[in-house]
């Protein structure tokens, strides 16, 4: 009886259990909706674990929007929110003034999807401004992109708002899922969505000084906190993303805006941590005196006893995986510094592909005017780079001197490493990859090349391609420029134009660099770890191609190298080129003997040493001949006493493809040493061993007299050749004939005396 009593209470106690979970279930119980935004403005909430949304009929008269059961949209759990302006009885995109606000408390986050959004406030009717979209919160925001959508914003705000005054989280825009909400299942090498439907996004902010995405913008006299400019934390994963004021449906006048296309808004506001990846395809513009990804505008910084410029910084920027970018900046860089403000530690790496202009003083990828970049590109990356008004293409921005200028945003460092592809192109007196113009002795630049493909083309008026800058007041160079060349991180490729007359494509401001070259012992300043071979040109020039008159920009360029004047390699890279026919006619060595050949006999083979008389070149290679083999006799024919005398060797046949090897050198010294004019050769025990396919030169005699003439060497060293050495000696011939008759005779003389005697 009390067994049966204990499994009642059980029992009601799990049924209990069991209606309290389902009550539960029923009161949290979440949407999954679509909401129009003609109706109302929406408010989004992610905290405690769940999001909420609220949509306003009349946010001042705390009205809300019905649902079609006629319930209010208010505080409403709704895990997977879609927002559209597209009328589902006319499948239309209509223009709404509406806004959206999400705010993510720290530990949670708001998921939200873009679907066919049209938000123009510049026709709003509220008198306090509003952001189209505005994200707030310590939490992190993932909006997603299904169809086309534009965010454009009015005042000082960005079309889509994430500033650090209001949030200290993450905004991600991402591209998973096809229109019909359904993911995308095929993924890229680094896990990102690819392939189906492609969502778009045009943001565009206000004329005030709004960024595109980031920051706000605002006046000089504006009493409110720096933060309310800068911006950070923000990741682009995927989707057609189109930022800042871009020429489509743009005129002159919005131009007058200060903010940049992803980052800080006017004035000094800083883009930190902004990473661009997946297979995202972006194009940012900024606006005056702001970068397309990065910093934007100047204010002045107030210090102890002095006062700096301080623009805006482009700091912690990544693109990697497969993005595409396209960056412009407005008197600043590209991608990097605003107006006085620095490109710090920009990376582009894995198969991003980017191309980056300035729009006058910044650089094309790293500092604004007055200020350096901290550049670095690698793994598979394709960049394209050109500065502007004395912007480098990769590196500083024009007039480093300014003293107006803080002195720890002047230094540069640029690192091209692995199988990356760079073109960058400066503008008069800057460099393609280093400094701009006006540099002179401020701060330093560091340049290290160490894997890729660079073309690097200067800027007019004497400008290094890659290096140093020039003074464009009184022509004097850059100073303190360190330039490091090497294979360390895979084949090295470079290709270095001045469009003058210079000394020097590659320089360190002041002087040549020290990068050209072999040692006394044939060794390479490039290193060995892969193949290194550096072209430097002069002559060279620059055609700006289809002038925009909304962006003020040139849509295309076209180049020519000019001239080429000197080519340096490393052994690495002739090692793997000895094939002729694979290498270009600037490539091909100019062989010199050096000393004697050594001739092979018929116990020893014969050697040759060669060393390329080509400028800085140093390249030597050992030539083995091999021994000498003479032909089988014919039998003698009766009667006939003469020697048979071997047949001549066949000469060593020329490889195809290969350039003959001089047979001899001009005229070596008397003791034996190579011309004066010619590099020391490598002639010891690690010297180059020719593979077989490699030019053989013909063997010549020992007896060659030094001072002959080089003609007459080689017919010597050709007969030489023709007559083996059998090792016959000929008086010994002669007396065994003489021994042989006179026995014949002594022979007949005892043969007649016996037949006398019987």
């Amino acid at each position: 009886m009390r067994k049966n009593v204990k499994q009642q209470l059980a029992l009601r106690v799990l049924s209990t259990a069991a209606l309290v979970a389902m009550v539960s279930s029923i009161a949290t119980a979440a949407f999954a909706d679509t909401y129009d935004l003609n109706k109302g403005s929406v408010d989004i909430l992610a905290e405690g674990g769940e999001q909420r949304i609220t949509q306003w009929a009349d946010k001042d008269k705390g009205t809300f929007v019905q649902d079609g059961n006629g319930k209010n949209i208010d505080h409403r759990p709704d895990d997977d929110i879609t927002l559209t302006t597209k009328n589902k009885d006319t499948g239309k995109t209509e223009t709404a003034h509406n806004t959206v606000t999400i705010d993510a408390k720290e530990g949670d986050t708001a998921n939200v999807t873009l679907e066919d959004v049209f938000i123009n406030r510049e026709g709003a009717w509220r008198s306090d401004s509003e952001a189209a979209l505005t994200v707030k919160g310590d939490g992190n925001t993932s909006i997603e992109l299904n169809g086309n959508n534009t965010l454009s914003s009015t005042g000082a705000h960005a079309g889509l708002e994430k500033t650090d005054a209001e949030c200290s989280g993450t905004l991600t825009i991402t591209d998973d899922k096809n229109d019909d909400g359904s993911e995308k299942e095929e993924k890229d090498k680094y896990g990102y969505s690819t392939g189906g439907d492609t969502g778009t996004l045009a943001v565009i902010g206000g004329g005030s000084g709004g960024a595109g995405i980031g920051g706000q913008g605002g006046s000089y006299a504006d009493s409110r906190a720096q933060e309310i400019h800068d911006a950070s934390n923000i990741t682009i994963t995927g989707g057609n993303i189109n930022a800042g004021h871009t020429p489509e449906g743009c005129d002159y006048n919005c131009h007058y805006s200060t903010g940049a296309g992803i980052g800080g808004g006017s004035h000094g506001g800083d883009g930190t941590n902004i990473t661009i990846t997946g297979n995202a395809n972006v194009d940012a513009y900024g606006s005056y005196y702001a970068a397309g990804i990065g910093g934007s505008d100047y204010i002045t910084d107030h210090r102890e006893d002095k006062s700096y410029l301080a623009g805006g910084n482009g700091e912690n920027i990544t693109i990697s995986g497969n993005a595409k970018v396209t960056a412009r900046g407005w008197d600043a860089a590209g991608i990097g510094g605003a107006e006085y403000g620095a490109g710090k530690n920009i990376q582009i790496k894995d198969h991003a592909d980017v191309h980056a202009y300035s729009g006058g003083n910044g650089a094309g990828i790293g500092g604004g005017r007055g200020c350096g970049g901290e550049v670095s590109i690698s793994g598979s990356a394709t960049v394209f780079a050109q500065g502007d008004n004395g912007g480098s293409g990769i590196g500083s921005g024009s007039e480093i001197r300014n003293k107006e200028v803080a002195p720890e945003r002047r230094d540069t460092t640029v690192t091209i490493s692995d199988n990356a592809t760079v073109t960058a192109i400066g503008s008069y007196h800057s460099a393609g990859i280093g400094n701009g113009s006006d540099h002179r002795n401020v701060g330093k630049t560091d340049i290290t090349i160490t894997g890729g493909t660079v073309n690097a083309i200067s800027g007019s008026y004497s400008a290094s391609a890659i290096g140093g800058g020039k003074d464009y007041e009184d022509g004097s160079p850059a100073q303190n420029v360190t330039v490091t060349i090497n294979g360390t991180t895979g084949n090295t490729t470079i290709n270095a134009s001045c469009t003058e007359d210079m000394e020097s494509a590659i320089s360190k401001g002041n002087d040549t660099a020290d990068i050209i070259g072999y040692d006394a012992d044939g060794v390479s300043p490039f290193g060995e770890d892969h193949s290194v071979v550096v072209r430097m040109y002069k002559k060279g020039s620059l055609t700006l191609k289809d002038y925009d008159q909304n962006t003020h920009r040139y849509k295309s360029i076209d180049y020519n190298h000019g001239e080429l004047y000197q080519t340096v390699h490393n052994r690495k890279y002739m090692d793997e080129n000895l094939d002729t026919t694979k290498l270009e006619d600037e490539d091909l060595h100019d062989w010199k003997l050096v000393g004697e050949v050594v001739q092979p006999t018929l116990e020893k083979e014969g050697y040759a040493d060669y060393i390329c008389s080509i400028d800085k070149c140093g390249q030597t290679k050992h030539v083995v001949l091999p021994k000498l083999t003479p032909e089988p006799s014919e039998p003698d024919v009766p009667g006939d006493n003469t020697p048979n005398t071997p047949n001549k060797p066949d000469t060593p046949k020329q490889p195809e493809g290969t350039t003959p090897a001089p047979v001899t050198p001009d005229a070596p010294a008397q003791d034996g040493t190579a011309p004066a004019d010619t590099l020391a050769a490598d002639t010891t025990a690690d010297a180059a061993v020719v593979p077989a396919d490699a030019a053989v030169a013909p063997a010549a005699a020992q007896n060659v007299v030094q001072d002959a003439k080089p003609e007459a060497a080689a017919t010597a060293a050709v007969s030489a050749a023709a007559l083996p050495q059998t090792g016959a000696n000929w008086l010994a011939v002669v007396g065994t004939a003489l021994s042989g008759m006179f026995l014949l005779a002594a022979g007949f003389v005892l043969d007649r005396k016996n037949r006398r005697m019987n």
